[in-house]
């Protein structure tokens, strides 16, 4: 009984041996709520009886999912009890001692699952000055009296083949460099991904998914957005920088997300030129830089900062951090502050360019 990697935990699902107990959490929500589906199905069926399965969620006392735990199977060989996004650090001490006491003399016929598939567990696990956190105390727990699975987002390749296999599933063709356009317009968000592969497959009708289709139809995040932005801005193009700009003020975007994403787009670029200037390569400089595989982003960096110096971009950035500061430190309107920062940016392009 340990901590499960996902391939571990994918081959203890296949074997008939269930746990007692298991406790799902992580980033990445839709894995967590993927691998529950699975544990439930496997547990009592695709169509379980309400005698067999009870789906519990974080308002439910101990008491109530001890009894449910303890409940005899009327129509399956298991009980599954799913308890979803339980806080136990909102636990007394007496509490999760009993909770843990009560994992130890869970019934071979029950398989009780703690599942997060909203709650963010991140800030929860860390220690504070009284010692370990709750939480982390519960991981311990069902560590030892059953299995535990960490779910963090997939990334690069594994991501990129992630959307081809929906794609093929739902009958349509799609190739590792559109996914990767997909992913780069939508963000990581795995739950995201599915709908917008979903919408495409739809739109494609059995065929391949090519690139017109994805910018056509993919719901861009706020961080391709303000990368956009950027783009229009180097370009010079006043007109379309402040349509994107309107585009993004009228979907309720924080002026200060909008920063970080337009800061994170000078900061690649910047990065782009100096790996350019010194005569690197791209490959060198996604590693020293944690890019990982995402080289790609560093490359179309480069070539949209192409007429500016290193010394021009750092105007730039100059410029933003001055705008950021001003957020963070006065009562200033952040919209304003933003637009007064666009104003600036596209009067060192038309110096600089």
């Amino acid at each position: 009984m340990a901590k499960l990697s996902e391939q571990e935990f994918k081959k203890e699902l296949s074997s008939n041996e269930l746990k007692t107990l298991y406790l799902i959490y992580g980033s990445e929500k839709y894995l967590v709520k993927k691998y529950t589906e699975a544990i439930v199905k496997k547990a009592v069926g695709k169509d379980p009886s309400e005698f067999d399965y009870y789906k519990l969620n974080s308002d439910t006392p101990l008491q109530e999912i001890y009894d449910a735990s303890q409940q005899i199977s009327m129509f399956s060989d298991k009980k599954c009890v799913n308890v979803t996004d339980y806080d136990f650090n909102s636990l007394s001490d007496s509490d999760l001692k009993e909770l843990e006491k009560f994992c130890t003399e869970i019934s071979p016929s029950t398989v009780l699952v703690f599942s997060m598939p909203t709650l963010d567990t991140s800030a929860k696990k860390k220690e504070s000055a009284k010692g370990r956190s709750k939480f982390s105390r519960f991981v311990s727990c069902a560590e030892k009296n059953g299995s535990v699975l960490e779910l963090e987002p997939l990334k690069g390749y594994a991501l990129e083949t992630q959307l081809i296999k929906w794609a093929e599933k739902n009958g349509c063709r799609l190739n590792k460099t559109n996914a990767a356009r997909i992913i780069s317009i939508t963000g990581t968000d795995m739950n995201l991904l599915k709908n917008e592969t979903d919408k495409l497959c739809g739109y494609a009708n059995g065929r391949e998914i090519i690139r017109d289709m994805i910018d056509l139809l993919c719901v861009r995040n706020t961080e391709s957005k303000s990368y956009m932005l950027s783009n229009h801005i180097m370009k010079k193009d006043f007109n379309a920088t402040y349509q994107e700009l309107d585009i993004l003020f009228g979907q309720n975007e924080r002026p200060e997300i909008i920063l970080s994403g337009l800061s994170s787009a000078f900061i690649d670029m910047y990065r782009a030129k100096v790996t350019v200037e010194s005569g690197r390569s791209f490959e060198e400089a996604a590693k020293e830089f944690k890019y990982g595989k995402r080289e790609f982003v560093l490359r179309n960096a480069a070539s949209a900062a192409a007429k500016y110096s290193s010394s021009s971009l750092k105007r730039f950035l100059d410029t933003i951090l001055e705008t950021d500061i001003k957020m963070k430190s006065s009562r200033a309107d952040s919209r304003i502050l933003l637009e007064k920062l666009v104003a600036e940016m596209l009067i060192i392009v038309k110096e600089e360019g």
